[in-house]
This record gives C-alpha cells, sequence and structure tokens, in this order.
C-alpha cells in the first residue's frame, strides 16, 4: 500500500481499490485460505456464493434504488459465474430516526425483484446505531446458488483469439447517479439495474464461453483490465463498437467522465471462443437486457501482454487502463 489511511480512491473499483483488496486478503492468502477473486466463489458441490454492500447516494436514483439495487447486485455476481440466483441474506444497518416508510420501500422493492428472479430472502439482520453513525442506512447481501455451467467460468479460461461481447451500452448507471447527484436532468438517461440471470441462462449451453463479468465499479474498462493482467493475454478492442448512448456520452463530456470507467449494473462483458461468438451475440439479442449488444473486440497473443490497447474512432490507438482515484463515490 502506497498511502498509510484508506482513501475514497480505494472504493473506485480501480487500481487502487485492487492493491486494498489484497492488503486486506494477504493474512488469508498466505495461509492458503484465500478467495478466487472472482465476483462469486465457487464451492464444493456445485454451488456458488457471493457477498456485496451498497451505500449508493441518493438512494432513489433514475431506474431504481437501494433495494433493486442490493438484490440485482447479489444476484448479477453470481449469474456471471453460471450459478442461479436461489437464495439471499440482507443485512441493515439503519440510523436513529430514519423514516420507515422509506425504509419499507426499499424492502418492497428488494421483494420484487427477488420475486421477478425466483430469489428467496433466506436470511438476514438488522442493527440500528445513534444519529450519525452512518448515513440513512447501508444493505450488505450475500447470496447463494447452483451452478449450472458445465464447467468452471473464469480469467484462466481466456484464450488467443477469444471474442468479446458486451451486452449493452455502457455506462447507465454511474451517469444516472452522476444526473441525480449534480441535478443535471438527462431527458430518458436511466440505471441499466437489471438481473443479468435471464439473459445468462441460455449462454451457458455454449461450449466455447469463457468467462464473464458485471461491469460495476471501474465499469466496462477496469474489468478488461483486470481480464488481460489476470491472463497475461493483451486484449484489442474497437472504440466505434462500444455502444454508449447519447445521454451517457453528453453527461460524461460536460464532466470529464470517460464512460469506459462509468459503473454498469444490468451490463456484462463475456469472453467466448470465435466459434461461438455469433452465436452468443444471437442469445443476447434475444433477452431483455441484450437487444443492443456488441462485438467490442477480441483477445491476442500480441503486444502489449497482459494489457488493453484500443483503436479509437479517428483510427489512433490508446492504452486502456485502470482508472487511479475516486470519479465518483457511493455509486453502489
Amino acid at each position: 500500500m502506497k498511502t498509510t489511511t484508506v482513501t475514497l480512491g480505494h472504493g473506485s473499483g480501480g487500481r487502487q481499490s485492487a492493491e486494498l483488496v489484497r492488503f486486506l486478503v494477504e493474512g488469508f492468502m498466505t495461509r492458503g485460505i484465500g478467495p478466487e477473486l472472482e465476483d462469486a466463489a465457487l464451492l464444493p458441490g456445485g454451488y456458488a456464493m457471493t457477498v456485496d454492500g451498497f451505500t449508493v447516494m441518493p438512494r432513489k436514483f433514475p431506474g431504481g434504488d437501494l433495494g433493486h439495487l442490493a438484490v440485482c447486485g447479489c444476484a448479477n455476481d453470481l449469474a456471471v459465474r453460471g450459478a442461479s440466483p436461489d437464495y439471499l441474506g440482507l443485512s441493515l444497518v439503519i440510523e436513529e430516526g430514519f423514516p420507515l416508510d422509506e425504509l419499507k420501500d426499499y424492502m418492497e422493492s428488494a421483494a420484487a425483484t427477488c420475486a421477478a428472479i425466483g430469489m428467496t430472502l433466506a436470511a438476514g439482520d438488522t442493527k440500528v446505531v445513534p444519529a450519525g453513525g452512518v448515513e440513512g442506512v447501508l444493505f450488505s447481501g450475500c447470496a447463494f446458488g447452483k451452478v449450472h455451467s458445465p464447467f468452471p467460468l473464469g480469467i484462466g479460461n481466456l484464450r488467443e483469439g477469444d471474442i468479446l461481447i458486451v451486452s449493452g451500452p455502457i455506462g447507465r448507471h454511474g451517469a444516472a447517479i452522476a444526473s441525480a447527484r449534480f441535478s443535471l436532468e438527462v431527458e430518458g438517461l436511466e440505471s441499466d439495474c437489471a438481473p443479468l440471470w435471464p439473459a445468462v441462462r441460455p449462454l451457458l449451453s455454449l461450449g466455447g464461453l469463457r468467462c464473464m463479468r458485471d461491469c460495476t465499479r471501474g465499469g466496462l474498462g477496469t474489468v478488461l483490465c483486470e481480464w488481460a493482467e489476470g491472463s497475461g493475454l493483451s486484449i484489442a478492442l474497437e472504440e466505434e463498437a462500444i455502444p454508449i448512448e447519447l445521454q451517457v456520452q453528453s453527461l460524461c463530456d460536460v464532466l470529464g467522465f470517460d464512460p469506459l470507467y462509468m459503473a454498469c449494473e444490468g451490463t456484462l462483458a463475456l469472453a467466448v471462443a470465435p466459434e461461438d461468438g455469433q452465436k452468443a451475440l444471437s442469445l443476447l439479442k434475444e433477452s431483455a437486457i441484450g437487444r443492443n449488444a456488441a462485438v467490442i473486440g477480441q483477445v491476442s497473443g500480441g503486444e502489449p501482454k497482459g494489457m488493453v490497447s484500443m483503436r479509437t474512432s479517428i483510427g489512433g490507438e490508446r492504452l486502456v487502463d485502470m482508472p487511479w482515484g475516486e470519479l465518483l463515490p457511493r455509486i453502489c
């Protein structure tokens, strides 16, 4: 660690977040009991589990709220490892004086999202702290499900020539949070917050499916950097192929943000063998969230190894690295 205290940048999902995670799990890794560092852990017996926390501000945003986000965030981490979102545990830390009506709204939203994907609330915990102990209410979730993929999905499966696909326009959640926080009304801009499992389930029949990721903190750019660094392969992107809604691009232009690093909460990246690329794209386009799915690049064995490059819309080349610092805190 290059600092002696935690900063907001450590929560960005970028390079500093990776450093913080390595720092926190070092004691487990040295004892051989550390995590795999994928979105969810694959457990013995054909099950998967994940844990996530939610501190989003504002708690109600265009396209969702804290309750909906908490369920989607947990369920999607399971989905991208090929596991169904079967069971959920929720933990709430509530500030003294918080309105019960608002709290009820978030729980109703969470319940409706669970019902829509067949997820059961199996366990929970509630804590109340004195005023000022937290800002309003914080949600944490633990999700558990059965693995339906015939083989483990993960970075280690990546191969030279694999096709890279994104399920839809990127950066919508981060842009929606930014618009709400800075009172920048953008007509038609909403978070992409949605469960991924209905779109993922048909993909699991593809023998060439390599890995998937939910593009949350750090966005698509960070996911692809993690894949390149974790596999030691290079990734080549085509900027013009990456779907970005005009509303997202416009807001990013105003605020000086890069859509590549803006958070998504219902958009996934996947890598698939070349022979299954078009089939994967067709299956995604049949789903509600994947109508605008697109092939955005390819894994290669070229240079620079372990890095991501992108051919820009004007024909140049730029390196895509993990972001440093915090663009927009408390987006999830």
